[in-house]
């Protein structure tokens, strides 16, 4: 027997990270900001010292039923081509957020995976904690139990381009009232985007999720990975690398491209004259490793000031981590990055992993690499009426077998196969449960 809830509004879609916009959608980002709309407002952020061509934006999301945290329902927008510009990403990220909340008529049914009709997701594939992390009485989630129903929503199996029902609470990062049945999944954004171009949204959702998994298993396996220096930085890295240098930050760059094909860097910058934030890492993906470099970048240098704000016990959980790893104690957690066993080598873009430009060619790219590893790619619609009538398009990408990433020390999903065989797949020593990093996960 089934339950089915009665909803109205159709699913989201994904968010853009393309600078500078397109007009299209430039367009249909302006047109979601009024004091009533899916934005209430876009606000300029405080400028960084000393670098100038950076703007800062944040916008404040209006009107999502049912959000509990709004503060934490915001989209954040940073950019080197001008205040437009950042805003415009501000008000993506929060249509991506946006996209993620519970409204009133989604459409769902209760049961379990066995009482439904047609394809599910495979539950077998699911991250899972290990008996330690379940076992210590602060993990923040709980086994998944095939026995007791929970809510599905429908998806779209990129590989068959078949229909297939995905639990609501992984493809509903703001979903309220979880049974405990349904306390298996971290509720995080992760695989959320919006753009114009549904294939884009795809392609940027997955994107998102496999960079994910990068910081997850470069974190909890610590590899030796391969240094990458710019010889001939593209603009925005070099902006940012400049601005680093006349700031005494140290910056390195390291491959993490897994096994997925996704050209993904991670960072580190460390500064000695910075007693809040002698270190702080960053990790994104792009089309080739220079874009990707320079996002990482983006992200972690506005962050820094976060280090050097009056209410620091105001960041939570996402910052947590980062807060305590970026104290000058913890420099010997580094090691593991810095001690240079991997090599170094100069980026040429000719050598270096890609991803198409062109929306289509990518996402066959992508499907082609997931597929290869056996892993299952689930696209969850999430464009409500008013991003439709802005000519966007959200969406949820669902991909179980990838690691995913977390904030909690006691639920970082240690017993999921993927964490262990993505380093043998690489070519790197596994380590087991007992020899993972044991440091909070510093990513931001």
């Amino acid at each position: 027997m089934t339950r089915e809830a009665t909803r109205t509004r159709s699913p989201c879609a994904v968010a853009p990270v393309g600078e500078p916009f397109g007009e299209a959608l430039a367009a249909g980002l302006r047109a979601l900001v009024s004091p009533y709309g899916v934005m209430s407002e876009v606000l300029p952020g405080a400028p960084v010292r000393g670098l100038g061509r950076l703007s800062l934006a944040s916008a404040r999301i209006g009107g999502a039923p049912g959000v509990e945290r709004p503060d934490e329902f915001r989209g954040a927008g940073r950019s080197l081509h001008g205040p437009d510009q950042a805003a415009l990403t501000a008000i993506a990220e929060g249509a991506e957020r946006y996209a993620g909340a519970d409204f009133p008529g989604e459409r769902e049914v209760w049961a379990t995976a066995a009482e439904l009709d047609g394809r599910v997701l495979d539950m077998s594939a699911l991250p899972r904690c290990s008996p330690r992390e379940y076992d210590s009485g602060r993990c923040p989630v709980t086994p998944y139990d095939p026995r007791q129903p929970i809510r599905w929503t429908e998806g779209l199996d990129l590989a068959t381009m078949e229909p297939i029902r995905v639990p609501a609470v992984m493809a509903r990062h703001g979903m309220r009232r979880l049974s405990d049945a349904e306390r298996f999944w971290n509720r995080i954004s992760t695989g959320y985007a919006v753009h114009s171009d549904p294939v884009e949204a795809i392609v940027r959702g997955i994107a998102e999720v496999c960079e994910r998994d990068a910081a997850a298993i470069t974190w909890l396996q610590m590899p030796t990975l391969r240094r990458i220096t710019f010889d001939a930085p593209t603009d925005a890295l070099g902006t940012l690398l400049e601005y680093s240098d006349r700031h005494f930050m140290e910056t390195y760059f390291f491959d993490a491209t897994t096994d997925m094909g996704v050209p993904t860097v991670y960072s580190l910058q460390t500064s000695e004259y910075d007693e809040a934030c002698r270190q702080i890492v960053g990790c994104a993906t792009g089309r080739d490793l220079a874009e990707a470099a320079a996002k990482a970048l983006l992200e972690s240098i506005p962050a820094r000031a976060l280090f050097h704000r009056d209410d620091p016990g105001s960041f939570g959980l996402i910052m947590a981590g980062a807060e305590l790893m970026g104290k000058a104690e913890q420099r010997q957690s580094f090691d593991f990055l810095l001690g240079g066993h991997g090599g170094t080598e100069r980026y040429s873009p000719a050598d270096g992993p890609t991803l198409p430009s062109d929306p289509t060619a990518a996402l066959e790219q992508l499907l082609r690499m997931l597929g290869g590893r056996g892993m299952q790619v689930v696209a969850v619609d999430r464009t409500t009426q008013e991003l439709r009538l802005a000519g966007l398009t959200a969406v949820c990408l669902v991909i179980p077998a990838l690691q995913p990433l977390t904030f909690h020390q006691y639920g970082q999903y240690r017993a999921h196969p993927r964490l262990y065989d993505a380093p043998a797949h690489l070519g790197f020593p596994v380590r087991r449960e007992e020899e993972l990093n044991p440091w909070p996960q510093p990513f931001l």
